[in-house]
This record gives structure tokens, C-alpha cells and sequence, in this order.
């Protein structure tokens, strides 16, 4: 059987640049700010990913005690 490890656990420089690229846009478009529109992406996307971290904790959870053996 194989073993699944998630070892990510947050998100992804792509998904951080097109957030910050989303914040650009809806700024207008002003130069000037590239890093605080990144810091702001990152933080979003932190947030948003422990939101979704315990739901998948506990779907694994569940899956546990389905019968698979533990090995």
C-alpha cells in the first residue's frame, strides 16, 4: 500500500503571485506597491489555508477507522 504524505502546508508561490496580481488589479493597477500586495496575498491565503487545514485533518480521521489497517 502506498503512503500519502502532504507535506505542503500553506500555499504555493504561483497561487501567492496570482492573488497579489488579483490585489493589483482591484487597486487600479498603481505601481509601487508589489510587496505589500504580496505580503496582503500571503496573508489571505494563510488564513484561508488553516480554515481548510482541521477539515482535512478530520477526513483523514475518519478514513482511519474505515478497516485499512494501520501499518
Amino acid at each position: 500500500m502506498a503512503k500519502v504524505s502532504l507535506t505542503k502546508q500553506g500555499p504555493t508561490h504561483p497561487q501567492i503571485a496570482h492573488r497579489a496580481f488579483e490585489i493589483y488589479v482591484s487597486r487600479g493597477g498603481d505601481h509601487g506597491q508589489d510587496m505589500g500586495d504580496w505580503f496582503e496575498a500571503e496573508r489571505q491565503l494563510v488564513a484561508e489555508f488553516a480554515q481548510i487545514k482541521p477539515t482535512v485533518k478530520r477526513t483523514l480521521s475518519a478514513r482511519r477507522g474505515t478497516g485499512h489497517k494501520k501499518r
